[in-house]
């Protein structure tokens, strides 16, 4: 892989039956991977273009966005959005939901457009 052109190389990372532990795994390998899978790269934007690419219209195209954050601070916020959702009906079984019942919601410190998206992801999901 290492002798392979850069822009064949991003192709092959950008393939999308690779997930991101395998782009992590691969940028852990040696440092002409490292560089291939850089942060703010072509690489991260497609694994996040293609898991979440509702979420594109956020980002202009001139912005220096580090992709792997990106996708870090999405998934964080995925999770912990379905560990809120799953102790809904748990908390709000009765009929009264107490005022600071939504309070773990209002301070999760992510765009609130990605609990949106994995709102939006969980309520389309097959068998719910």
């Amino acid at each position: 892989l290492t002798d392979l052109p850069g822009e064949l190389l991003e192709l092959i990372l950008c393939c999308d039956v690779l997930g991101a532990a395998d782009i992590g795994r691969v940028s852990c390998t040696c440092r002409r991977l490292r560089e291939a899978c850089q942060p703010r790269g072509k690489v991260w934007r497609e694994r996040f273009r293609l898991r979440w690419p509702s979420l594109l219209k956020y980002y202009s195209h001139t912005d220096g966005v580090s992709w792997l954050e990106e996708y870090k601070a999405r998934h964080s916020a995925g999770l912990e959005a379905q560990r809120i959702v799953a102790s809904f009906s748990k908390r709000f079984f009765s009929e009264h939901v107490p005022c600071d019942g939504f309070s773990d919601i209002e301070t999760l410190g992510c765009p609130s457009h990605f609990f949106e998206d994995e709102l939006m992801c969980i309520l389309n999901m097959e068998g719910r």
